[in-house]
């Protein structure tokens, strides 16, 4: 009859690993396998002490570990009866006491780190003490994340582009006369184009990381930044001569902003810069014919670039002699 017992108790507790098992209770994750490997295990010694004449409260989990704003983790499980509650592994609860049920408890104390062997066990009022309900890993993060810029400012209209340099993901925040077109960016260098509301003088535009534990990075301040979305307008004063012999025949135009020329057509330039005002250039013109595709455009300090002003035609003679 006692070996019959045996052998009954044994069936039982193989059975109780089929249903968990085959009714989808293992996952891929390895924390919430092994987990669930332990849940098993205190299900089948709880069944053998039931059978013996002892009954162990049984814990399972009900939440993952959870990292609070404050760095606190909080927890959930599942006691089948009231007692009291022991930690091991590093972590320290804010509840001594169990009831039969659901717990939402919370990690104090807790120095920056890896947590990988925390475990939670409940002992009842006769003192029967559950299987240790393994905790998955976590870590704590309580370093707050550093943001740097990288290289100079650049300026584009109303707009600005600039590289980041981040010691870990996160999310960006900014603050003042400004904003971002990019929430999260990641470790290393990202670039970001901080916007800003039109033209003049702004002094007050700060950035900040954020990181997923919750830690705020110093503000960095992108100091002084003048906005110039205005773009120049070049006017054409004195225009080539219809027919000319020479391959580079003078020319004068207007621009209300300094700044950088560039041509298309079959024109060119002898300079690559304009002032603001009048300027007299020459063109280029290196082989005979007929000139009328010419244009002209020129871009300021702020990559403001013109409408294209187009160049009067003008015809190159062959030689004359």
């Amino acid at each position: 009859m006692k070996n019959l017992r045996g052998f009954g108790l044994i069936i039982l507790v193989f059975y109780a690993i089929f249903l968990m098992t085959s009714c989808g209770q293992m996952p891929n994750n390895d924390s919430v396998g092994e987990n669930n490997l332990h849940t098993i295990g205190s299900l089948a010694t709880s069944m053998i002490n039931k059978l013996r004449g002892t009954s162990a409260p049984i814990l399972y989990q009900t939440k993952s570990p959870s990292i609070q704003q404050d760095n606190l983790v909080s927890y959930g499980f599942n006691s089948s009866k009231a007692g009291t509650i022991s930690y091991s592994g590093g972590c320290f609860g804010s509840t001594k006491n169990a009831f039969e049920g659901d717990h939402h408890i919370v990690f104090i104390t807790m120095v920056e780190g890896k947590y990988e062997d925390c475990s939670i066990k409940v002992t009842d009022s006769e003192g029967n003490t559950s299987e240790p309900l393994y905790v998955p890993p976590f870590n704590l993060d309580f370093s707050a994340p550093e943001l740097s810029k990288v290289g100079d400012l650049s300026i584009h209209g109303s707009n600005i582009k600039i590289e980041l340099q981040a010691s870990e993901s996160g999310k960006l925040s900014f603050n003042g006369n400004c904003r971002v077109d990019l929430q999260q960016i990641k470790k290393g260098i990202s670039e970001v184009l901080v916007i800003f509301p039109g033209d003049g003088q702004f002094t007050d535009c700060e950035l900040k990381l954020l990181d997923a534990s919750g830690n705020l990075s110093e503000p960095l301040a992108l100091g002084t930044v003048f906005i110039d979305s205005t773009p120049p307008v070049l006017t054409e004063i004195n225009p080539v001569q219809e027919n000319i012999s020479t391959d580079m025949p003078s020319y004068s135009f207007k621009t209300s902003k300094s700044g950088k020329l560039s041509f298309s057509g079959k024109c060119t330039g002898n300079v690559e810069n304009a002032v603001a005002g009048i300027n007299h250039i020459s063109l280029l013109a290196p082989e005979p014919g007929n000139y009328n595709d010419c244009e002209m455009t020129i871009t300021d300090s702020s990559n403001n670039k013109s409408q294209p002003m187009k160049i009067s035609p003008f015809v190159v003679l062959g030689d004359q002699s």
